[in-house]
């Protein structure tokens, strides 16, 4: 049965200041990560920047497999790690000396061109062509820093209203710096960054629906959240039944099914109609919803008569690959912080999840719906995955990073599954403490080991060489990139102080009817 919310705390004025330092620490913190990392060294950049300057410059979106990089993109390429960044060449200039394509496939005219179209407009609007290329790589990395900068509040929101702490919900936001990779992915050019925050908004969407919000406004903006997403990658596709899960199970035992059936019929048309243009497109001239952008330079190797597709090897395989570049593989996945670490992070984490998150409380039903998300994308992962592993004999396409659609409702669900682990008040302080100094900590580590692969050639050093050569290739220049650090350390500095006072407080009864995401007066969480 879900959950219905009959009394939740109200947000004080000290939570809101916490949230909102938590969300400008996370903001400042992506922002020194889109200068840290030299042009093109987060995964797929260059394909993600080349696919948006060529709508830029009006040269279509070809069917997949028939879009070339430019010519001035692969030079641009070149001179990521070997041109100072003041001395780098316009657009114009580059596009003058070296014309037209190179033969070499850019695959992402697989997607939809939706994001590309906006990062097309985002170039437009700067005058990319008579810049320097750099900044317009530049421009498109910070828009989408502006674009996750609704996660840590939907994370909030989300945590929140699941396990109706305000405690929890500040460590919940805390998790988000302890999964480096996410930085990198959110501060680089990818069409990535609107599929995560897109699956934000709808599990905080679809958590109101399974904690008591039965209003008609959640089934429609479920819609346009799933329709919005879909547009954008069909790494979006499994919200479709995700959503169509949470609305039939939402109010069972307050709603009747002739109800659930509506809001969940609303929301399908609403995606249908918004969100299914391009996968009926593939249809109609492919023949397939999702054509692949490099078949045609990818050849398929079959299996011999006495061998296989190795199962076990592949797991193994798909292991390693997905918890390194989960919570930290960096430099196009060249970079990876250690294997003890991301192991036992993840191993804790699915223990804990498994053992302790569907016990027999108010929140059994939300956390099993909820995790539908994560857990359909993993295996549509592996299945998709393993089929090309079956054709090619390559074992390709593990990437963390594609099961952040679904990394909300993974914190929402490792909230609940702590809380049923540690239940006195005493013991939750201590976890909340180790939170609040741990998490940033991982963070940390995890920005230095991108540092060393970027600039000290993996040493554990920091040297005057390795520190000029980032103050060259960045494109803010010596000063600039000190302002940037100054002001994120600041603001890390401000979001733990912050969130310490809210962690130091008890939860308080639930004495209200308030809904605990919505502003209210200011109230003692200690009453």
């Amino acid at each position: 049965m879900a959950t219905e919310v009959t009394a939740a705390l109200p947000v004080t004025q000290g939570e809101r200041r916490a949230v909102i330092a938590l969300t400008a620490a996370f903001a400042l913190l992506l922002t020194l990560w889109a200068f840290l990392t030299p042009m093109f060294a987060a995964p797929d950049e260059a394909a993600h920047f080349d696919a948006a300057e060529q709508l830029a410059l009006g040269k279509g979106w070809p069917a997949p497999g028939d879009m070339d990089l430019l010519k001035t993109t692969y030079v641009e390429q070149g001179q990521s790690t070997n041109v100072a960044a003041a001395d780098r060449e316009t657009v114009a200039q580059l596009t003058a000396e070296n014309p037209g394509n190179h033969d070499f496939v850019n695959q992402m005219s697989q997607h939809p061109p939706t994001y590309y179209g906006v990062g097309a407009v985002v170039l437009k609007a700067i005058g990319f062509f008579h810049l320097r290329w750099d900044i317009g790589v530049m421009a498109l990395r910070l828009m989408d820093v502006v674009v996750l900068l609704p996660l840590p509040f939907l994370t909030w929101a989300t945590v929140r209203r699941v396990t109706r702490s305000p405690r929890t919900a500040i460590v919940g936001v805390l998790a988000l710096f302890a999964v480096p990779q996410l930085a990198q992915i959110g501060s680089s050019v990818t069409n990535d960054a609107p599929v995560i925050v897109l699956g934000a908004v709808i599990s905080w969407l679809a958590a109101r629906a399974l904690t008591g919000d039965h209003r008609w406004r959640i089934a429609v903006w479920l819609g346009v959240a799933v329709a919005a997403v879909c547009s954008v990658k069909g790494t979006g596709l499994p919200t479709v039944p995700f959503v169509a899960i949470a609305l039939l199970v939402a109010g069972h035992g307050t709603l009747s099914w002739g109800a659930r059936i509506g809001r969940t019929a609303v929301a399908g048309a609403i995606v249908a109609a918004a969100g299914s243009w391009w996968w009926i497109r593939n249809l109609v001239l492919f023949g397939t919803l999702q054509p692949d952008g490099v078949s045609a330079v990818r050849q398929d190797k079959p299996w011999g008569r006495e061998t296989s597709a190795n199962f076990g090897e592949f797991m193994n395989v798909e292991w390693d690959r997905l918890t390194s570049s989960f919570w930290g593989q960096f430099g196009a996945l060249r970079y990876p912080m250690t294997q003890i670490l991301t192991d036992s992070l993840t191993v804790i984490a699915l223990a804990v999840i498994v053992g302790w998150a569907f016990r027999r409380t108010a929140q059994r039903s939300t956390a099993i719906v909820l995790l539908v998300l994560p857990a359909l994308t993993l295996v549509i992962q592996l299945q998709n995955n393993f089929s090309s592993y079956d054709d090619t004999q390559l074992i390709a396409g593990a990437q963390g990073r594609y099961l952040f659609i679904g990394l909300v409702p993974l914190i929402a669900v490792s909230a609940i599954a702590w809380r049923n682990l540690v239940t006195s008040a005493p013991e939750r302080g201590r976890v909340a403490s180790f939170a609040l100094w741990g998490f940033p900590v991982i963070g940390l580590y995890g920005l230095t080991v991108a540092y060393r692969g970027f600039y000290e050639n993996t040493h554990l050093q920091v040297t005057v060489a390795g520190l000029g050569r980032l103050v060259n290739l960045t494109p803010a220049g010596r000063y600039g990139f000190v302002v940037v650090l100054l002001l994120a350390a600041v603001a890390v500095v401000w979001a733990l102080v912050e969130a310490r006072r809210n962690l130091l407080l008890r939860d308080a009864p639930l004495h209200s009817s308030i809904d605990p995401t919505s502003p209210t007066p200011k109230r003692n969480l200690t009453s």
